[in-house]
């Protein structure tokens, strides 16, 4: 067997990412044929079949598949960590940093960090996708994020895996937020209350589900959303009652609609989430530390907002 393209590698994970040939074509920039072509090419390679199509365009990965793609994504990973070393030299030290981030640090933990990180290394080249961190831990594996802005609700919940480094940025509380009204809002004022928080399954409901059974509520959720933002904006409304992160609460301006933080919660049972910082283990990059740095004292400051 000769040796593989790469740019078969990449469309294989594309495709086991997406499970659907024509998604992972729009991801890429090629018609879905030449995805399939690509694949069918990849398999004659390795004598194998590596996708079962499914009726209506989607794909499954085989056990061949599967075994495939982790190489590929350690092959692809180690292609990225050599070419920025080399662009790197080639730029005499003008390294470039991929950025993988959550929607709500690239609204509010992320960019008064980069400001200050620019200023203290005016010749780094960043670039910066948001992404979710199960999407991005796929690129930081095939290479296309150097680091991970991640967060994780509970312990068993990924980012975990031993392939990966993994530092501890700080721990994000979710505060428990409703309509400012007349009265003082507590705790026994959400008990009879509608709640918003996220769709059945998803991290942050087991998290309210935990909480709730340890503080002796039974949240009634008549809201599902995985937004923060729109869970707010029913919040604002008068509708719900839900937890939602620090950093987001404080990203929250309108005067005609305000919010009221609700106290009296037990301090051994306030409800937090992580926020992780996600490497490669061999990844080495001279910002990178810095750039922790920052970001763990700006989740810091939500504690003390």
């Amino acid at each position: 067997m000769n040796g593989i393209d790469p740019r078969l590698l990449r469309t294989l994970l594309e495709v086991m990412r997406h499970g659907s040939m024509s998604t992972a074509a729009a991801a890429l920039g090629y018609v879905p044929s030449a995805v399939s072509q690509h694949i069918a090419r990849l398999e004659r390679q390795v004598g194998t079949e590596l996708l079962s199509r499914r009726p209506g365009g989607g794909v499954t990965p085989t056990a061949g598949g599967r075994a495939l793609a982790d190489a590929a994504a350690r092959v692809l990973a180690a292609t990225a960590d050599f070419q920025r070393l080399a662009d790197g030299i080639a730029r005499s030290g003008a390294p470039e940093l991929s950025i993988g981030v959550y929607a709500t640090a690239a609204g509010r933990l992320l960019p008064t960090a980069l400001a200050t990180l620019r200023r203290a290394h005016p010749d780094v080249v960043l670039h910066v996708t948001e992404t979710e961190p199960v999407d991005g831990l796929r690129g930081l594996r095939a290479g296309e994020i150097d680091l991970l802005l991640a967060y994780r609700y509970l312990p068993e919940d990924p980012p975990g895996a031993a392939d990966l480094r993994i530092r501890g940025l700080g721990r994000e509380p979710l505060w428990l937020m409703a309509a400012r009204g007349t009265g003082a809002v507590t705790l026994d004022d959400c008990r009879e209350a509608d709640w918003v928080a996220g769709h059945m399954g998803t991290a942050d409901r087991r998290l309210l589900r935990r909480w709730a059974h340890r503080t002796g509520l039974d949240p009634a959720v008549r809201y599902e959303t995985d937004d923060y933002h729109t869970a707010l904006a029913l919040i604002a409304q008068g509708l719900a009652v839900g937890l939602v992160p620090a950093s987001v609460v404080c990203g929250w301006h309108d005067p005609a609609r305000p919010l009221a933080r609700v106290e009296g919660l037990p301090s051994a049972e306030r409800p937090e989430r992580e926020v992780l910082a996600v490497t490669r283990p061999r990844a080495s990059h001279p910002v990178v530390d810095d750039l922790a740095d920052l970001l763990s004292a700006a989740v810091g400051a939500t504690r003390d907002s």
